[in-house]
């Protein structure tokens, strides 16, 4: 967005009838710049009350290196920014400067009532016209657009859309009535028709840029005046528009380029890299302000204050008010006013420049002439615009109570410095001082009444007029002849560029440019003949927009305490965990957070009770913005955990990247923890987000069973060399050779399983299965999983069941005694000896003492004592069983032995759907469903099976056996429905990722949805 002022001034004949001119010169089109949304109100740029401006650096001598010269801002007393000319200054609370509140001006737009958000597609009403819209529409979906350069005044002749661009997907971003000036700037042609028009225009005080439908625009073909060829051809492309519509306005104005040779970032970098070198009012959104670590405390949310009330500007700021483009319009172009003397610098000039304020139709004290007309006799006599020098002490002095002109600051009483020259410091009296020890040393210089006055500025008259030459010879002289050039220095004739900046304040070219054309304006002046040194910088950005406003984004911590001891000592915001270690002994903990911003809010779960050695709490701080910034604070519980010592952890991928532990410790986060604090880092497990996880992985699923619990392709691939070199990284392959080959070789699948660590973890398995490998895998798969069984660690336990295993295979001498024998069915010996390492070290080979401690603790304690008996999976499959024991555990031993077994009650593994509440006679509804140990019922119905099948029954009859080994046999394999909550056609049409795996295989089907569909709610 362009600052404001070029279209409405010009004069617009209203025209009855349009003829579209020749066009000018044809130009490669490239995507319109998006203009930003007119803002109705808006929070002017300059303060309409006093407030304190930044004064220039601190004076050199000619020749002195820059380095040495950089100098600290200064401040003054209550100086201002005003944004018109009716801009009334405030008395100061104090000598240096206003502290005031400053009220915003809210300016209403002329068309703000037109003014509305919009949808980028038109209303049929807009683009529905009898004789035009058809062959338009058409010639825009046919022809290519192309966009020629074009100058024209021009008022719309109805309401019109202003878009963002001419393509089809623009949207329309604001609208102008009927009547309204705009200036045309190009055409968008489409097979030679002109159909959309490129306009600049005004609103609230700002220049915008858009798009709009040529059939809404009356051109004005009357006084078209362009820049001279050369005038115009000596500017980039991105100057002529702006400078065209100026040059329309006023065609005695004169444009001179500078170029630079910089580029446009090194200029940004060389203004940036200096602290306080661009500082910008406290009283402007902090979007304005830089957070930088030099100009911003993040742990207090406090701007380093350069001088009173002035923190560093953002690079965003830098870059918008060092943008000459953004300048060139009718208000601002006079930061670009070649500041040498010209005879229209009247004193009416000056006069209006003084408007409202202290020096306005005043005389200068001690004398019996006005500041305006002294202004004038120096600026006529040295050469420099009088009009310039007024507002340059109006910037500096603001509402003129300062005591830098006062004559009564104690030390330097009768001393005046109206230019602010040397006043430099941190605090007020530094900035007092250093500017009246300028004062106290002068200059030399000759008065309005033919005298010559050497030495100090020990009255106004002196102060004035030596100011006002030091000003000119220590920048207008030295090419720093432009308000713009005093700031940014781009030159380079005096001993290099950007560093001999009159004043800190990034944006007192703008103001002091809008007060000087104020009173050209005033006056009626606008048409005099200014010269304008615009600087032309290389590798121009795109544009370089206003910094955006925004809420406090500050997400940083001030404090941790845990039971009231603090946590943080030296806070870095680049720190995202925090570490306490805590006694054995200490049983909870009370967490409070604080953020360093008061407009920030806290989330956390405060820990309380210590339950594991490792416990983790997230803290999310959220800014007044709503960006959120996530901590750690990490306790140690009788265990000293090193800082730094969970970097790389992730919680979420660990738990992901384990499946083992995810069913082991479910959401138990601080479990995960604990367990890469002990094992899991040591024993080299990944907590990184990287890499795939088994979800990610490819499918393992073969013949309808998952083996992705025990099977990684990848993992597979890479460990085994001969494997990576005959398979390459075909995932199916090395499925195949795993399930064929690789189980009975003893290979291990994945990271999270075994085979040998679960062979030697279960002496029961091993008594059950030997050496059969494929059995193993297997129970894991069917049993141990749902058990929590271990594939994965060596159990203490087991350390020495290798010796049990062969003690059981030789002991002979061991005979079951007749009470053991009635308990059989629940207890086995060999078993309960092997599986319990307490029992071995207490009782050695004393079979009676095992037999005694199951009856009388065994049963109690719900402790397996054979391998066909788990009380645990008996009770949870039993609803009735619970209803009618609860918790006492010895009752179902005892139920099983005489009810259970015969009742064919399932008390091995877990059925799935069981909720059987009576035994029967072994017909249940989950035995029934029950094959080779797998529970069918999810997708088998013994009644729906047997009711829709007539050949079935005419087979089987009765036999509930036989039509489930029909169904798993040969049912599936023809994909006949046994129950009606379950389709297999259906299921397979559903989900194109299973056609993709299993094919025409139907058995896969039911087997997923048996094994994983049902729970994944497919």
């Amino acid at each position: 967005m362009l600052k404001k002022g070029t279209i409405y001034l010009l004069s617009v004949g209203l025209m009855q009838t349009c003829v579209m001119p020749a066009f000018a010169e044809e130009t490669t089109f490239t995507a319109p710049e998006e203009s930003t949304t007119i803002e109705v109100t808006t929070v002017p740029e300059t303060s309409t009350t006093a407030e304190a401006v930044p004064t220039e650096t601190q004076e050199t001598l000619p020749f002195t290196a820059p380095e040495e010269a950089t100098t600290q801002p200064q401040e003054f007393e209550n100086s201002q920014e005003t944004s018109s000319s009716e801009a009334i200054e405030n008395p100061a609370t104090s000598e240096i400067h206003t502290t005031e509140s400053i009220e915003e001006s809210t300016q209403t737009a002329s068309v703000e009532d037109n003014t509305e958000d919009t949808s980028a597609e038109k209303t049929s009403e807009e683009i529905t016209e009898e004789e035009s819209s058809e062959e338009e529409s058409t010639e825009e979906v046919l022809g290519e657009g192309v966009e020629e350069t074009y100058y024209s005044k021009a008022y719309l002749n109805a309401d019109a859309q202003i878009y963002t661009s001419w393509k089809e997907d623009a949207a329309a971003f604001t609208s102008l009535p009927a009547g309204y000036s705009v200036y045309v700037t190009s055409v968008v042609l489409f097979n030679d028709e002109p159909v959309w028009a490129r306009i600049m225009f005004d609103v609230n005080d700002y220049s915008s840029e858009g798009y709009v439908r040529i059939d809404s625009l009356q051109l004005d073909e009357s006084g078209i005046m362009l820049l001279d060829k050369d005038e115009s051809q000596s500017f980039p492309a991105d100057y002529q528009p702006a400078l065209n519509a100026l040059h329309q306005a006023h065609p005695n104005w004169i444009f001179k380029p500078v170029y630079v040779g910089d580029s446009f970032s090194y200029a940004i970098n060389q203004q940036m890299g200096t602290p306080a070198r661009a500082l910008v009012s406290m009283y402007y959104n902090e979007g304005y302000r830089s957070f930088l670590d030099r100009d911003y405390d993040f742990r207090t949310n406090t701007w380093k204050q350069w001088e009173p009330n002035w923190a560093g500007a953002s690079e965003e700021t830098v870059r918008y008010y060092m943008d000459p483009r953004n300048f060139l319009n009718e208000n601002d172009i006079f930061m670009f006013e070649s500041l040498s003397y010209e005879s229209y610098q009247s004193q009416a000039a000056v006069e209006a420049t003084l408007a409202n304020c202290f020096m306005s139709n005043a005389t200068v004290p001690g004398t019996d002439y006005t500041y305006s007309w002294l202004f004038c006799w120096v600026g006529e006599k040295y050469n420099i615009n009088p009009v310039a020098l007024a507002s340059r002490v109006r910037q500096e002095q603001g509402s003129g109570n300062s005591a830098m002109i006062s004559g009564t600051y104690a030390g330097y009483e009768g001393l005046y410095n109206y230019f602010n020259i040397q006043a430099t410091g941190s605090t007020r009296d530094e900035i007092l001082q250093n500017g009246l020890k300028e004062a106290q040393t002068g200059s030399t210089m000759m008065l309005p009444d033919g005298s010559v006055s050497t030495g100090a500025w020990d009255t106004p008259s002196k102060a004035l007029i030596g100011g006002s030459l030091k000003f000119a010879n220590q920048y207008i002289l030295r090419n720093q002849n432009t308000l713009y050039a005093q700031k940014f220095d781009y030159d380079g004739q005096f001993n290099g560029k950007y560093w001999h900046q009159y004043m800190t304040n990034i944006m007192a070219p703008y103001s002091e440019g809008n007060q000087v054309r104020r009173s050209y304006s005033t006056t009626g002046q606008m048409d005099n003949n200014f010269v304008f040194l615009i600087p032309v910088y290389e590798e121009r950005p795109e544009s370089s927009p206003r910094p955006a406003e925004h809420k406090n984004q500050n997400t940083c911590l001030n404090s941790i305490t845990v039971n009231d001891q603090e946590i943080i000592k030296t806070f870095d915001k680049d720190q995202m965990d925090f570490y306490y270690n805590v006694g054995k002994n200490t049983i909870y903990a009370n967490v409070q957070v604080k953020a360093a911003a008061d407009t920030s809010n806290i989330a956390f779960n405060n820990i309380g009770d210590l339950s594991h050695k490792v416990e983790v709490t997230t803290i999310t701080a959220i800014a007044e913005d709503g960006s959120t910034r996530e901590y750690r604070l990490i306790i140690g519980c009788g265990v000293e955990i090193e800082d730094g010592f969970f970097d790389d952890f992730d919680v979420t991928a660990y738990r992901k990247r384990y499946p083992k532990l995810s069913r082991k410790y479910g959401d138990d986060l601080d479990a995960y923890y604990e367990h890469y604090l002990l094992k899991g880092k040591a024993a080299g497990w990944d907590g990184s987000t990287n890499g795939v996880f088994p979800s990610e992985r490819p499918s393992a699923i073969y013949n309808g069973v998952d083996y992705a619990p025990v099977f990684d392709a990848e993992y597979y691939l890479n460990k085994y060399p001969d494997l990576k070199a005959a398979f390459g990284n075909d995932s199916s392959a090395a499925l195949n050779h795993f399930i064929t080959f690789g189980i009975k070789e003893g290979r291990q699948g994945c990271d999270d399983f075994s085979i040998d660590i679960y062979k030697g973890n279960y002496p029961d398995l091993r008594k059950a299965f030997g050496n059969n490998n494929d059995a193993y895998v297997a129970h894991y798969l069917e049993y141990g999983l749902k058990e929590g069984r271990d594939g994965l660690e060596v159990l203490q336990d087991s350390k020495d069941n290798t010796s049990d295993d062969k003690k059981d295979d030789t002991n002979t001498g061991y005979v079951a005694s007749a009470e053991e024998k009635k308990y059989s069915d629940v207890y086995d010996y060999i078993y309960y000896r092997n599986a319990y390492a307490d029992l071995r070290a207490a009782f050695g080979d004393d079979s009676a003492k095992y037999f005694q401690h199951f009856l009388q603790n065994g049963m109690a304690e719900g402790r397996q004592a054979c391998r066909d008996f788990d009380v645990k999976i008996y009770k949870n499959n039993y609803k009735d069983l619970q209803a009618a024991f609860g918790n006492n555990t010895a009752l179902y031993y005892t139920h099983y032995m005489e009810h259970g077994k015969a009742e064919h009650r399932n008390a091995t593994f877990e059925v799935t759907g069981n909720n059987t509440s009576t035994g029967g006679s072994g017909n249940t509804a989950s035995d029934t469903a029950i094959y080779n140990g797998i529970d069918y019922s999810l997708v088998y119905d013994y009644e729906y099976y047997k009711k829709n099948y007539a050949d079935l029954r005419a087979a089987f009859g009765d036999d509930p056996k036989k039509y489930l080994q029909h169904f798993v046999e040969n049912g599936m394999r023809e994909g006949r429905l046994a129950k009606s909550s379950f389709n297999v056609t259906a299921y397979k049409n559903r989900y194109a990722d299973l056609r993709a795996a299993f094919g025409n295989n139907n058995v896969s089907y039911y087997m997923h949805y048996i094994n994983n569909g049902n729970a994944e709610n497919r």
